[in-house]
């Protein structure tokens, strides 16, 4: 399952998106951040704010956002980092019995609220 499965599944994630519409471009975004393959409304929206043609060929180990307030980046850093959390098998790079953690980094606390 990918991170867009798990958006449209009811028992997973579909009941946080009231307005599946306002968050298309974002579904773009997690197209292109996991190197999924994109509808092509998604690709219209990629085109238009990358400048790019091709969408990625590999998963971004990184990405760098600039969003305006309420543009829905916490939300989306969070879903993010449940689905890794549980839908990535991360035990090649843990130790057996050892635990892993995903890490949310803030600037400030006031910016972690």
């Amino acid at each position: 399952m990918n991170i867009l499965e798990a958006c449209q599944d009811p028992r997973l994630f579909a009941p946080w998106f009231k307005d599946r519409a306002t968050w298309q471009p974002w579904f773009a975004f997690l197209a292109a951040l996991f190197a999924l393959p994109m509808t092509e409304d998604q690709r219209e929206i990629y085109r238009a704010c990358t400048g790019r043609d091709e969408p990625p060929k590999e998963r971004a180990t990184e990405a760098w956002l600039v969003c305006g307030r309420r543009a829905g980046k916490s939300f989306v850093l969070a879903l993010t980092s449940v689905f890794l959390a549980c839908f990535h098998d991360w035990r090649p790079y843990l130790s057996p019995g050892e635990a892993g953690s995903i890490m949310i980094v803030a600037a400030d606390r006031r910016q972690a609220r």
